[in-house]
């Protein structure tokens, strides 16, 4: 009886440890269109023109720039924000306090953002352009990791951007 029971946990375990490796390779299905999103083309051969405005941008939207390479093309920046309104924290802290239980609510949030760029074979230098968050509660446990997907967002830094590019080529 015990060497069936071994046995029958032992395939358990196995059976558990499978992997479907099918789709590891398959892209999501909105890829290309995230990807268009997140990605501009620049005619100009300067990459690190595009980097120093990116930078720029990304201080100007309040961010503190981490990681610099220019050789490589990649810039990476952060910001912390407070996660969720004060009324609603008041709110969640008194129903809590009604109820005999502690409050927990989205408090801090910390906004991260990857740059890359890389000549094209047309001497253009695209430019992409990633942001995620983290959301932590009152707390300090990890709430969430979330890649950000507003399209806005991305509009308005490629927007910025096109207009450093611009004015720093005519040197104005």
């Amino acid at each position: 009886m015990k060497k069936t029971l071994l046995i029958l946990m032992t395939a358990i375990i196995v059976a558990g440890c499978a992997a479907d490796y099918k789709n590891l390779y398959t892209p999501e299905k909105d890829y290309l269109e995230r990807r268009n999103i997140e990605t501009r083309l620049f005619d100009t051969t300067d990459e690190k023109e595009i980097l120093i405005a990116s930078a720029q941008v990304l201080q100007d939207m309040g961010y503190t720039i981490k990681e610099s390479e220019v050789p490589l093309g990649v810039i990476t920046a952060s910001k912390n924000r407070e996660a969720g309104s004060t009324a609603g924290k008041v709110t969640l802290t008194v129903l809590a306090a009604l109820s005999g239980t502690r409050a927990q609510y989205e408090d801090t949030q910390r906004f991260y953002v990857s740059i890359v760029t890389a000549k094209t074979k047309d001497d253009k230098i695209k430019t992409r352009v990633t942001f995620a968050r983290r959301t932590w509660d009152n707390y300090g446990n990890l709430l969430k990791i979330e890649k950000i997907d507003d399209p806005k967002l991305y509009q308005e830094f490629f927007d910025k951007l096109s207009k450093s590019v611009f004015l720093t080529a005519n040197g104005i």
